[in-house]
């Protein structure tokens, strides 16, 4: 197979230099044509975390992850190559996004985006969220200190599908937190966001179903060393502020 263009980290950006960050990290762009596809890539490596040998396997997993599905991807490219009409190629392409990085804690979500012919592509988010202070990823087991868990993040999934209908009235699935989707959340600001993949729980237009819930609404449930991603003023009570009256 040949590859057209290749332009392998040439290019790199250096996030996390700001003193509250808990973690430093740098994308390398990874861009390449074959007689069937084009890539736009993004290779995720951390840098300066106190746990190196962490950091080196983590590193070293992102690397081989990336490379493999590369590999799988040009393979299924030319497989699919009679699919893709009108002169066009198949499509992969991946973006990193920070959702959360402060307090020893960091979330991202990988977005993937795939095209080997058809009426659209497929896209998917694969999060990653690391204790920086412990050296580990997490899942929602992680996070938890019992199983039930569960049960309450079931409860305010389902309370807020009532409390929106317009957001979530066209779900064809019953959303519900099963080991199958241990991995499928991310930390933003003061919520725990559960999300879906599309087709999860409704058509692929609607995209991704996403259920933010208040981490101080879960602390009964969560680890004391995770406690810290609640902001702090989150169970302060609001100060009533009153109107003076028109003189």
């Amino acid at each position: 197979m040949k590859r057209l263009i290749l332009i392998l980290g040439v290019f790199l950006l250096l996030y996390g230099c700001t003193p509250y960050r808990s973690a430093h990290f740098m994308i390398t762009p990874k861009q390449y044509e074959t007689d069937f596809s084009s890539v736009e890539a993004e290779e995720l490596s951390f840098l300066k975390m106190e746990n190196t040998d962490f950091q080196a396997e983590l590193n070293t997993k992102l690397s081989d992850e990336l490379s493999s599905s590369l590999i799988n991807f040009d393979s299924l490219a030319q497989e699919n190559s009679s699919n893709v009409t009108m002169g066009n190629k198949s499509v992969f392409n991946n973006k990193w996004y920070e959702k959360y990085n402060k307090n020893n804690f960091i979330s991202l979500i990988n977005e993937e985006y795939i095209y080997l012919g058809g009426a659209h592509g497929s896209t998917a988010w694969y999060p990653l969220n690391i204790d920086t202070a412990a050296g580990k990823t997490l899942t929602l087991d992680g996070l938890f200190s019992d199983s039930g868990y569960k049960d309450t993040l079931n409860r305010m999934i389902n309370e807020l599908i009532v409390e929106k209908p317009d957001e979530y009235k066209d779900l064809w699935e019953k959303p519900e937190i099963k080991e199958s989707n241990q991995k499928d959340f991310y930390i933003s600001d003061n919520k725990l966001v559960i999300f879906y993949q599309p087709y999860d729980l409704s058509y692929y237009a609607r995209g991704f179903v996403e259920f933010p819930l208040k981490l101080e609404d879960l602390s009964g449930h969560l680890k004391e060393e995770y406690r810290r991603l609640i902001p702090t003023n989150a169970n302060q009570p609001k100060v009533k502020t009153t109107q003076e009256p028109n003189s």
